[in-house]
């Protein structure tokens, strides 16, 4: 424990020097400060998610924050006189019959509760690695995770101030300050992990068509196999929007319009193939089996499918569910009330661009239809899987900074100025 407690004062010390050296942790015309402040909004984040399922909600094996941790710290503690076997773990070059043995004190190395063509694994494998350096110590691992977060989030800001005319400090709010974001993407959770791939693909892609050299590559790479490794629905919910605007430079307003429904008609096409159907349904049903199981107080009615025309039929209450419900919680607590606020506030700035209405650039309505395709598509997919509340408040925080640019671009913040003025 000694040894997790130097680490992580030495990660501390490490990550703020990084921040005040390299020129990426500079948010556009803000002062370096508001790195600094971004970076700590995101550690005390982790932390306030730690005390929360700590100490308010206290079964350790269905806390998601324990529940990789817990078996990383188990295959670290087998494995301490093998540590060639244990390599092979953290590589993922292990025979599943070699390690048979040091699985049965696992919990979600091989669980059904993977619901999101997600991989529990690798993040395990993670924290089997920063076991070396925390000692055991879970804040090392927030801190790590927290560290992961910014850096994806820096990278979406940097995507966005390059597309949009947004003011930076706008920016910074949609790209650091959503507190639901905050809570579950600044943790040692998937969610931090998908916020960094996410960040660094858009950076990468983005640095690839300015500038193509190793340093780009490497970025899109990074984020490619973090999202592929992760959950591959947020790739694919970006894909037709990300296909749109790498294709669409310098084109018409009609040709713009035209290509995106095309694009996502193609998409439609897919999305009713009887393979993708048969997907979300299993995934439905393996959340509803894990709901008959363990319970949860905010889940919520959906409909079955099983065909083309049950799915189109489920579609309106996927997107329903996801996009309203939050509204009104079903169950009221301190954090669906808290909840409920958040999301009267994201619907509320629906009207800003009705009254401070501002002409886009051919640029910006490129990002804003790039930003709406993400929007609906991993709205559509989470809102057919998804049968609680809670969960669709987790799962859709990636989806919230689309969410909040396709709106806010349209809002012409120098009226804005002239009014409060």
């Amino acid at each position: 424990m000694v040894l997790g407690y130097i680490s992580l004062f030495l990660a501390l010390a490490a990550f703020i020097f990084w921040i005040n050296k390299e020129a990426f942790f500079t948010l556009g015309s803000l002062p370096k400060r508001h790195g600094y402040l971004a970076f700590a909004l995101k550690v005390f984040s982790g932390i306030a998610l730690w005390l929360v399922y700590t100490y308010y909600y206290t079964n350790r094996i269905d806390a998601d924050i324990y529940k990789y941790f817990d078996d990383a710290a188990h295959l670290f503690k087998s494995t301490q006189n093998d540590w060639m076997l244990r390599l092979k773990l953290i590589t993922g070059f292990q025979n599943d019959l070699e390690i048979k043995s040091f699985l049965s004190g696992t919990n979600f190395w091989d669980s059904e509760s993977e619901l999101f063509f997600n991989d529990n694994r690798t993040i395990i494998r993670i924290h089997l690695a920063l076991c070396h350096l925390s000692g055991g110590l879970y804040l090392f691992h927030v801190i790590f995770f927290s560290f992961i977060s910014f850096i994806g989030s820096t990278a979406l800001f940097h995507f966005f101030n390059r597309n949009v005319t947004l003011p930076n400090w706008v920016l910074f709010i949609c790209c650091f300050c959503v507190p639901s974001v905050l809570f579950w993407a600044s943790a040692p959770l998937k969610e931090s992990l998908i916020i960094f791939g996410l960040g660094t693909l858009l950076f990468g892609i983005q640095r690839v068509k300015e500038r193509m050299n190793t340093h780009s590559i490497l970025w899109l790479t990074i984020g490619l196999l973090n999202l592929l490794s992760l959950k591959n629905y947020i790739l694919f919910a970006f894909l037709p929007g990300l296909w749109f605007w790498l294709t669409t430079t310098g084109k018409t307003n009609r040709s713009i319009q035209v290509k995106f429904l095309w694009i996502h008609f193609l998409l439609g096409l897919f999305l009713f193939s009887n393979k993708v159907i048969q997907a979300l349904e299993q995934k439905q049903l393996q959340f509803k089996a894990l709901i008959e199981k363990n319970g949860a107080n905010s889940a919520i009615g959906l409909n079955s499918f099983d065909s083309t025309l049950s799915l189109i039929y489920t579609i309106p209450q996927a997107l329903f569910n996801v996009l309203i419900i939050p509204f009104y919680p079903v169950n009221w607590s301190p954090f669906s009330l808290f909840n409920g606020i958040e999301h009267i506030i994201f619907l509320s700035l629906i009207f800003f661009p009705f009254i401070y209405k501002k002409r886009l650039l051919e640029g910006e309505q490129r990002l804003v239809l790039i930003c709406v395709s993400f929007l609906v598509v991993g709205s559509c997919i989470i809102g057919l899987t998804v049968p609680v509340v809670g969960g669709i408040v987790r799962y859709k925080g990636p989806l919230i900074p689309s969410y909040l640019i396709a709106i806010l671009t349209f809002t012409n913040f120098s009226k804005i100025a002239q009014k409060l003025k």
